[in-house]
């Protein structure tokens, strides 16, 4: 949630959400984290080319019937679009795609609609997509931040969650939010 919040401090409000069920792209729980790595450092690179950074959190879970997946939030250059191009990285990841493998949307709807309304609705529904990830929270912690789900992440071996470094960095944390002389 700190990351998510200095995201939100900085202007990087998360515009898409994007699930890989990455069970059904033949991806094995022992190798997850560095297919989650790849993919990110494949964003990562069009950011670049496209002359921008992306942010990111993301988050795994196990849930039954739907096996081990994925969800990240994803803060992108202007104009950046993922069309075309999940597929793609899923493979040069190491998946196979097909069908039911990955879903992007877009947070606070259609991209016109966020350019024309940002504050309202792009802000209140990350908000609520960064709420929804922490439904693997344990119980207690479920209660104390009030989320509406909470214990429901199903089991993981290895790292549940993270974030891309621009988030993670406290040296960068610390410079942003102090104020210029």
């Amino acid at each position: 949630m700190e990351a998510a919040q200095f995201a939100f401090d900085t202007g990087r409000v998360f515009q898409r959400h994007w699930t890989v069920h990455y069970g059904k792209a033949g991806i094995q729980p022992s190798d997850a984290m560095r297919f989650i790595g790849k993919l990110l450092d494949l964003i990562g690179k069009q950011a670049r080319r496209e002359g921008g950074r992306v942010s990111a959190i993301w988050v795994r879970e196990c849930a039954s019937g739907k096996g081990e997946h994925v969800h990240i939030l994803l803060h992108l250059p202007t104009g950046m679009n993922l069309r075309n191009r999940t597929r793609r990285w899923i493979k040069q990841a190491g998946g196979q795609y097909r069908a039911g493998v990955s879903k992007v949307t877009l947070i606070g709807g259609r991209l016109p609609k966020i350019g024309e309304n940002r504050e309202q609705r792009q802000v209140a529904n990350a908000e609520n997509v960064a709420r929804y990830m922490m439904k693997a929270a344990s119980g207690d912690t479920g209660v104390l931040l009030n989320l509406p789900r909470h214990g429901e992440g199903g089991r993981i071996i290895g790292k549940r969650c993270g974030t891309t470094n621009d988030l993670n960095d406290k040296r960068a944390k610390r410079s942003t939010l102090i104020d210029p002389i």
